[in-house]
């Protein structure tokens, strides 16, 4: 059985009365799901006790917001809604921000509530959550409320299926305390996830007649390559074509070694000023599984060609900034193949013969060198920067170590500029970017590919969310170490305000933190880093380590992050505003692409 398919359920005959939540996870099983986490509280324990003995793997987080970011992780790495969250009522409205993150990440995410009994919604009752699906439905993909416990069956596939087919996103499931005290007879059927879309016969060809008149085409690699788990049809169709690659700075990372030679880098703001030249030189983009959105764009800013073929499950997104040359709905995984064997079967090539291989492994040297100087800046009285930190850490960690950024500036940095030596799952979407994040969701990929090095790369601002969760990787003995970039302040809200010229205390945090202390306290064992010369040694204790491991590195709170694309102001949110009537950002954004 392969991550996209379901688990045996649904038996012929006559099926025995029992209750809702037995049902409920009956149907789980079914649909695939190998993984509850959850926080317990009202009647979750109706469906919890069966979660327990059926044999499913469960786990409980500090908090319902960890919980749901664990599931996340661990979907995200599958490539399907393999795990879903179960939460009592007012708790699943803590998980809201990664209901909305899974929506705008693609991410497949399932979340259920056990509600009160319905007759409570007249009466004023404890907890009174009548507005919960409301509340939830306008940031989900799909939302439902169940009162009955025949329908529970059918509730929970169609969750799955919705959370995980097309588009994948988040899906919601209001469940009164009835529905899953009550008995049913209503039988489980297991779910075989529908085949992936594919192109036409004449939409391949028109895309392969694209290619092969194409100068100089370029595959632009976004974060969908992941979700379709397609990086070994992406190399494959690459090197079959000769055709360059370049990935977004955060969903496509990964996707592709960086030193395959037919890498030319990630484009984008904060990507590489050598794979933003390459990519504005093209005559045509090959757009997989990108959305063209502000941050691999570079704010609408780079050169875009004349001819875009543009690869997406989501038809809402081939044209919905601008109108591709070409555009294909479909599987990435599934199109990318159609595309080999249709190259293969008519012996395809782009009109130059192929990339210029020499001049990708140039191009990327110059980013190399360049990184090698960033690397060297002491910044302000000798601290560690966060490029050296980044710099360190590829160079300790094996091969196809997942590392997680949580928010901000060292994320950034950390997808710019972390050597990825072999494909690796990308855990994290790239669009929403809540602050705490980083630990849970690195929970949840180590969950989904216990064979892998997983790291947390955390600011210490978005730290003080998720540091609870210490506790649970010492309580179920998992390993991941967690490296805090502690340069004490919001690093990216306090480079904004200083470009709007205002002085903002906020942005500031405290020295006092002993996060090590923190960190043993909960049964995580680590240490304090403030010499640059210490750094590799003590990368080398935490993978060494029989258990987690937190390194709370003091890093240079003035290294700046350094943009790829000249004169032009990464984050829009960064400029400051325009004043008068029909004032938007300045400079306006004029047309679908303002460059």
């Amino acid at each position: 059985m392969n991550d996209r398919q379901s688990g045996d359920a649904g038996k012929g005959g006559a099926q025995e009365s029992r209750s809702g939540g037995q049902a409920v996870v009956e149907a789980l099983h079914a649909s695939g799901v190998d993984l509850v986490v959850g926080y317990s509280g009202g009647g979750t324990g109706a469906i919890i006790h069966h979660i327990a003995t059926s044999g499913m793997a469960n786990m409980n987080a500090r908090t319902e917001l960890s919980g749901a970011w664990i599931s996340y992780g661990y979907n995200r790495v599958k490539g399907r809604a393999a795990s879903a969250c179960l939460f009592h009522c007012v708790g699943a409205l803590h998980a809201a921000p990664v209901v909305y993150a899974s929506k705008v990440d693609s991410t497949p995410f399932v979340m259920m509530d056990v509600n009160l009994d319905s007759s409570l919604d007249f009466r004023e009752g404890l907890q009174d959550s009548t507005e919960l699906l409301s509340a939830l439905k306008p940031i989900a993909k799909y939302a439902r409320k169940a009162v009955l416990a025949d329908d529970l069956p059918l509730a929970v596939r169609q969750a799955v299926l919705a959370a995980s087919s097309g588009r994948p996103g988040s899906s919601v499931l209001d469940l009164t305390l009835q529905s899953v005290t009550h008995e049913t007879v209503c039988r489980v059927e297991p779910l075989t996830l529908p085949e992936p879309p594919a192109a036409s016969e004449a939409t391949i060809a028109r895309a392969l007649s694209m290619i092969a008149n194409a100068r100089s085409p370029i595959l632009f690699v976004g974060g969908g390559v992941h979700l379709s788990q397609a990086t070994a049809e992406l190399q494959a169709f690459a090197e079959a074509l000769g055709i360059p690659m370049v990935s977004t700075s955060w969903g496509g990372r990964g996707a592709v070694s960086d030193d395959h030679p037919l890498f030319a880098g990630v484009v984008g703001s904060f990507g590489w000023e050598s794979a933003n030249s390459i990519v504005q030189q093209s005559d045509l983009w090959i757009a997989v599984g990108t959305t063209f959105s502000q941050m691999t764009t570079g704010a609408w800013n780079i050169d875009k060609p004349s001819n875009v073929i543009q690869i997406d499950v989501d038809p809402n997104q081939l044209g919905k900034i601008f109108q591709p040359t070409l555009g294909i709905t479909g599987d990435a995984k599934v199109v990318l193949q159609q595309l080999l064997d249709g190259a293969r079967k008519n012996n395809v090539a782009p009109a130059s013969g192929g990339a210029d291989v020499d001049a990708i492994s140039a191009s990327k040297e110059e980013w190399f060198t360049y990184h090698d100087e960033l690397c060297r800046d002491p910044g302000s009285d000798k601290k560690i920067n966060q490029y050296y930190l980044i710099d360190q850490m590829a160079k300790a960690l094996p091969g196809g170590s997942i590392v997680v950024g949580d928010s901000g500036g060292q994320a950034f940095m950390l997808y710019r500029s972390f050597h990825y030596k072999q494909v690796t799952p990308m855990p994290l979407g790239s669009r929403y970017m809540s602050l705490g994040a980083g630990l849970p969701v690195a929970m949840g990929a180590k969950l989904a590919a216990p064979e892998r090095t997983v790291v947390s790369y955390h600011g210490d601002g978005g730290f003080y969310y998720d540091c609870m969760e210490l506790s649970t990787l010492a309580e179920r003995n998992m390993k991941v170490i967690i490296v805090i970039d502690n340069n004490h302040c919001l690093y990216a809200n306090r480079q904004g305000m200083s470009l709007w010229g205002i002085q903002n205390p906020w942005v500031d945090l405290p020295e006092s933190t002993d996060f090590v202390a923190l960190a043993k306290a909960q049964g995580v064992d680590g240490e304090r880093v403030t010499d640059p010369a210490d750094l590799p040694a003590a990368l080398a204790r935490a993978m060494a380590a029989e258990g987690s491991y937190l390194l709370d590195v003091w890093t240079d709170p003035d290294t700046r992050i350094r943009r790829a694309i000249r004169d032009v102001i990464p984050i829009l949110s960064d400029r400051k505003p325009q004043q008068g009537a029909g004032a938007h950002m300045g400079p306006p954004l004029e047309g679908s692409w303002p460059a």
